[in-house]
């Protein structure tokens, strides 16, 4: 006698690429949940390295400059910065004298100072201060 049973258990288990399709959804969403995740960390790591590498050579770059401003009696205009440090450091742009700026300010070594004088179509100075630390 054969066993009528054998034949339907496999049948009331459920399919599994059924269930593989049914949990696709889920599956997707999560790894790009992970990709997603990555990518930031990525991203994150990367500005790091990125404040990093500026804060090495042209964190110091800046100081210097503006100390040199200061040794000769004359004061550390922000835009005669940018324009020595564009000058000096080959290579480099105005776009990275302001985020070096950035971050020497966040880091307590640079004090920006706005003058009450206004220039050129209102323009307004700004003079830089290294602070001791």
């Amino acid at each position: 006698m054969t066993n009528s049973s054998a034949f339907t258990a496999g049948a009331q288990q459920g399919n599994w690429w059924t269930n593989h399709i049914a949990t696709a959804p889920e599956r997707e969403a999560k790894q790009r949940a992970m990709r997603t995740e990555q990518e930031r960390m990525i991203e994150q790591y990367q500005r790091e390295q990125h404040r990093q590498a500026v804060m090495s050579s042209a964190g110091p770059a800046i100081l210097d400059l503006i100390q040199g401003y200061l040794d000769r009696n004359t004061p550390a205009v922000a835009r005669n910065v940018e324009a020595d440090f564009v000058e000096r450091l080959p290579g480099s742009t105005a776009s990275d004298f302001r985020t070096a700026l950035e971050y020497l300010k966040q880091a307590g070594q640079i004090h920006e100072l706005v003058s009450s004088t206004q220039g050129f179509m209102g323009e307004k100075t700004t003079h830089l201060y290294p602070l001791e630390g």
